[in-house]
């Protein structure tokens, strides 16, 4: 009963949590904290001089010059699209038209989704230039995508695809009849990431001899595919996205059951299945801390080990302040996970994943150990066998919380205080 109790007490700490970033998310993009301003239609319309709204459906902007002729329009794809979110966040475009309203180009205002995608989105010009030439009505029906030409970028598939949905549904004036995607469209990806749940559960619950005996395949495979053609792994930045913007289940659904899974298959059965059978950068320190002879292991003292589990808990600190107070911070580069995908991955995610392997050849599963926030969370929503007692990770969970309150509570004296000059 005590331990029910206080599993129940973890969960309800993390779904409060989730709750208050989500909250604080729609409070902030139902306010419009970033409305179109003259120099960003300048780009695509370099005689704009004023914006003036439009009080037809289209709400958006008429654009016009410095002697008031209409020379184009722009909308915004935010708030009407925010419930579009790709591969952890929606993203808020820019639409600039002519003044006959054919597309004139298309820009990437803010994204909550992560950064490196973002930017090969940005860079990729073909995408980019896809909805140009075409009138207001005739992007509006781009619901299938392939069927209207347009392609997602490779690495990031699924930001390129939310944002391409993202403008069509902007500029559809009867949402009512906007059809969206059907629910669990499941892609060759989904199915992918689905097996890899069941073969990690399988090596999680079956303990015969001759089927652990494949353990080794198993990860060699898992590291592989997940790791480096999938790169669909588990990090920070993909649940602080889901948190702000929900979680894909239509767009993403073997991502996003992998995740649910990881988190509450722990936590109702204390089987770490993520972290100990799936995690391609787990399996990778496990294979490097067999390498060296046993005289070069060390072993941190109970004093330093001590002050190294603060290392996860200050990323998650740092992932809250981020999400509340919209810092400059890419919360990939602080985790080595986007490093699997090496075409795209930032010199942090690189620099920590190649550092972290390094120490884990003399300090066992080091960076799962003390460093991984995701693993932190993971580990903290476990069941315990015979712990039924509140210990550090208790108190740094409602030290968390606490934090959240405060920044959900008083954003705005804080958010003044920190951008004033």
């Amino acid at each position: 009963m005590r331990s029910a109790l206080l599993q129940t007490a973890r969960l309800s700490i993390l779904i409060t949590i989730a709750w208050l970033i989500r909250e604080h998310h729609l409070r902030i993009s139902i306010q419009g904290d970033r409305p179109i301003t003259v120099s960003e239609v300048k780009v695509f319309l370099p005689e704009a001089h004023r914006l003036s709204a439009d009080a037809t459906p289209k709400a958006g902007l008429w654009v016009t010059n410095q002697s008031g002729d209409r020379i184009g329009y722009a909308a915004r794809t935010m708030p009407q699209s925010r419930d579009i979110i790709g591969y952890s966040g929606p993203t808020d475009a820019l639409i600039v038209c002519d003044a006959e309203l054919k597309v004139l180009g298309i820009a990437i205002r803010h994204s909550y989704d992560t950064p490196s995608h973002v930017e090969d989105v940005t860079l990729d010009y073909q995408f980019m230039e896809s909805w140009n030439g075409h009138s207001w009505d005739q992007v509006a029906q781009m619901n299938d995508l392939r069927k209207a030409g347009i392609y997602g970028v490779s690495g990031a598939t699924r930001t390129s695809e939310a944002l391409a949905l993202s403008i069509s549904k902007r500029l559809d004036l009867n949402p009512s009849k906007h059809k969206a995607p059907p629910s669990f469209t499941l892609r060759w990806q989904d199915l992918s990431l689905l097996l890899i749940l069941i073969g990690g559960l399988a090596f999680a619950f079956i303990k015969k001899a001759k089927f652990q005996s494949y353990r080794w395949i198993w990860s060699i495979c898992v590291f592989i595919f997940l790791g480096f053609i999938l790169g669909d792994l588990l990090a920070l930045s993909l649940f602080i996205g889901w948190a702000e913007s929900g979680i894909p289940w239509r767009l993403t659904p073997g991502l996003a059951l992998l995740g649910i899974s990881a988190l509450l298959v722990p936590w109702s059965t204390h089987q770490p299945v993520y972290c100990q059978f799936i995690c391609p950068h787990g399996h990778a320190q496990r294979w490097l801390m067999k390498l060296l002879p046993a005289r070069y292991v060390k072993r941190p003292n109970q004093d330093f080990k001590w002050s190294l589990k603060f290392i996860a808990p200050s990323l998650l600190l740092i992932a809250l302040l981020t999400s509340f107070l919209k810092l400059p911070i890419d919360l990939a580069g602080l985790e080595p996970f986007d490093a699997y995908l090496i075409r795209l991955a930032g010199k942090a995610s690189i620099i920590i994943a190649i550092v972290g392997l390094l120490i884990s050849l003399f300090i066992p599963m080091a960076y799962c150990h003390y460093a991984c926030p995701t693993g932190w969370l993971l580990n903290f929503l476990r069941r315990r066998q015979g712990k039924n007692q509140v210990n550090t990770q208790d108190l740094i969970a409602l030290f968390l919380l606490a934090i959240t309150l405060i920044l959900y509570y008083l954003y705005t004296p804080i958010h003044t205080w920190i951008i004033s000059p």
